[in-house]
């Protein structure tokens, strides 16, 4: 049985744009980090990996790619400051150039 969270998140991602999905997984993976929690990090950093667009996404996609390879290597026994200092940075670069573009 769901908890009425629990039915609220899923909402919310059945009901989002794949734009805002984005936007999701990366605070999922900043809060991961915080938390400590290398299972759930590695889950949304191959999250990330299989929403690229890698035919229609050029070099951008290809960037972004080796990012995640990092992290998720790195997410394994590395520095999690880092990773979500990475995150932080893509999420924000996200937000300035997919979705404040965006007709509201």
């Amino acid at each position: 049985m769901y908890s009425a969270r629990q039915q609220y998140q899923q909402q919310a991602v059945q009901t989002s744009s794949p734009e805002k999905l984005i936007d999701k997984l990366y605070s999922a993976g900043i809060q991961a980090c915080h938390q400590e929690d290398r299972n759930r990090l590695r889950d949304v950093l191959l999250e990330l990996v299989k929403a690229l667009d890698m035919e229609s996404g050029g070099e951008l996609a290809e960037r972004l790619q080796a990012i995640y390879e990092f992290c998720i290597n790195e997410s394994a026994t590395g520095d999690l400051d880092m990773i979500r200092e990475l995150l932080e940075e893509l999420r924000e670069g996200w937000r300035e150039g997919v979705l404040d573009t965006q007709p509201a």
